[in-house]
């Protein structure tokens, strides 16, 4: 007996979000069965001197905006989170509350008072 088969076209965007809604374990298993993904992955980390050179431009003028002020770690930094508490979380926690923070309505937030010459050390 045969069997017909087709494809259907599949976007990257479709691919992408297929893998951002994997469990670890399940990416885990993508990686061992596609290790160039590790390798691209790892490529493209490596900083391109024009990003570089625009990060260190907005520092200055950040430092200049805020008055060369560091943000002492007790203060409000965000969400409900002080600076320490934020810098104290994995990498990973980071990612999950800028993810959650990204889908919410930007009117939902509530508005923080903070010193004027406020900046993060």
């Amino acid at each position: 007996m045969r069997s017909n088969s087709f494809t259907l076209p599949i976007s990257l965007e479709q691919v992408a979000l297929l893998i951002k809604r994997m469990h670890p374990q399940q990416r885990q298993k993508l990686i061992a069965m596609v290790p160039e993904l590790v390798n691209d992955a790892l490529m493209q980390k490596e900083p391109n001197d024009d990003v570089s050179q625009i990060i260190q431009e907005l520092k200055i003028e950040l430092l200049e905006v805020v008055g060369e002020q560091p943000l002492l770690s007790k203060e409000p930094f965000l969400g409900d989170f002080t600076l320490e508490e934020y810098l104290m979380l994995s990498e990973g926690e980071r990612n999950e509350l800028w993810d959650q923070w990204c889908m919410m309505d930007i009117i939902e937030l509530e508005e923080i008072k903070v010193h004027s010459d406020a900046l993060p050390a």
